[in-house]
């Protein structure tokens, strides 16, 4: 097997920005992502790297590996798809054309993660003729930023029906600013309905009960911060994101409905959740004789709330230690753990079906907004970090 410091001193810099600038300047906005995966495929098989897609014509998933027999597997994960521009004229730069200016790569996808993708690719470019006990390969798919179900879900279905090989070990290469990943907050989202009286707006000071207000002391009640924390997620959070009410602009509203989007951390439960806001609604309408309202959120057939729960692979497991060694080795530095306001990765689906999987990812800026950037040198500590996680799993 070739040696650890041989095969860092192959990660290159510009070979790296040549081919992120290769799959940024195709724009591929969720849905419309056949052309970049088309040149993805291209780019590998040119490496001389067999590859494999599924999906659909349109929307197609690429699965490549080197070493494919292996009695081990780590697999890199990444999308190619990216949200639409939605300012234009708050660009300073074409977010089509990617450029560098002062050790940044601009454009969309520069960081959320067009690059981190290219990253992958040249991996293997580095690593396809090593001698390696190890398998490694790259699901690259479509559809991350609209919820996955024309992507990674269709991958980790295809692992778990055993149509797929089941890999060992996944890293996920989104944005995570050189710091090891290894939990997600989970996911609740309920709604709470309040309940008024209808009436004329002339009476409304006397027969009315206006919904919205009784609403507005609600949504007040839950707007805060969450005094709990988890040393591999952080903090919940929660946030009243959507409010509906009234009929015409006469009439005092009878109900007003809230819709609530709580990350729960580990631990957390949707019953652990509800029970805390019952708490802060009860105390919000003390002395209040027309306090009125329910929470609304689908269940299960067996009358417990739906929910996905935080997920999570132990700091402690063989990919945590790899991933432990492996920034020392290639960085110098000791590892830290990635504890901020981040929202879910596909990760999530590998970790509810029994993969270890942890993230790790550049450090950037502008993700879905004007003018986004990754930092070059992060791409490249990046990249070592992997190569040597790969050389700590091959021993």
């Amino acid at each position: 097997m070739t040696s650890l410091s041989d095969a860092l001193k192959l990660v290159d810099e510009n070979r790296i920005i040549e081919l992120s600038k290769q799959v940024i300047e195709i724009p591929s906005i969720s849905g419309n992502e056949k052309e970049v995966m088309e040149h993805a495929v291209k780019l590998l098989e040119d490496m001389g790297i067999h590859v494999e897609v599924l999906g659909s014509e349109e929307r197609p998933i690429i699965y490549a590996c080197i070493n494919p027999e292996a009695e081990k597997q780590i697999i890199f994960n990444g999308h190619l798809d990216v949200v639409p521009i939605a300012k234009p004229d708050a660009w300073t730069k074409d977010p089509w054309k990617p450029v560098v200016e002062e050790g940044m790569l601009y454009g969309r996808g520069s960081s959320d993660m067009k690059s981190s993708c290219a990253t992958m690719i040249h991996l293997l470019e580095i690593l396809k003729d090593m001698d390696l006990p190890l398998g490694v390969g790259v699901h690259l798919v479509p559809d991350e930023e609209r919820g996955a179900q024309a992507g990674s879900k269709i991958v980790v279905d295809k692992i778990v029906a055993g149509e797929l090989r089941r890999p060992d070990y996944v890293v996920i290469g989104e944005q995570s600013n050189l710091q090891v990943r290894v939990a997600e907050r989970g996911m609740f989202g309920y709604q709470v309905k309040f309940y008024g009286r209808a009436a004329h707006t002339a009476a409304s000071r006397v027969t009315g009960i206006n919904a919205i207000a009784k609403a507005s002391k609600g949504v007040l009640a839950l707007e805060h911060h969450i005094d709990k924390f988890h040393e591999w997620i952080g903090h919940p959070m929660q946030s009243v994101n959507i409010i509906q009410a009234g009929t015409v602009s006469n009439q005092v509203p009878a109900e007003c409905t809230i819709t609530v989007d709580r990350r729960l951390i580990i631990g957390e439960t949707a019953d652990d959740v509800v029970a805390e806001v019952k708490a802060d609604l009860d105390k919000a309408g003390e002395g209040d004789p027309d306090w009125k309202w329910e929470i609304i959120a689908p269940k299960n057939e067996d009358g417990s709330w739906q929910y996905t729960p935080a997920n999570y692979t132990s700091p402690e497991s063989e990919l945590g230690q790899a991933f432990k060694k492996a920034v020392k080795t290639a960085l110098g530095t000791e590892p830290e753990l990635y504890v901020t306001w981040a929202g879910s990765t596909d990760g999530r689906l590998y970790r509810q079906a029994g993969m270890q999987t942890i993230g790790f990812g550049p450090i950037g800026g502008g993700a879905h907004g004007p003018d986004e950037f990754v930092y070059i040198d992060s791409l490249i500590k990046m990249a070592k970090v992997w190569v040597a996680v790969v050389h700590e799993l091959a021993k």
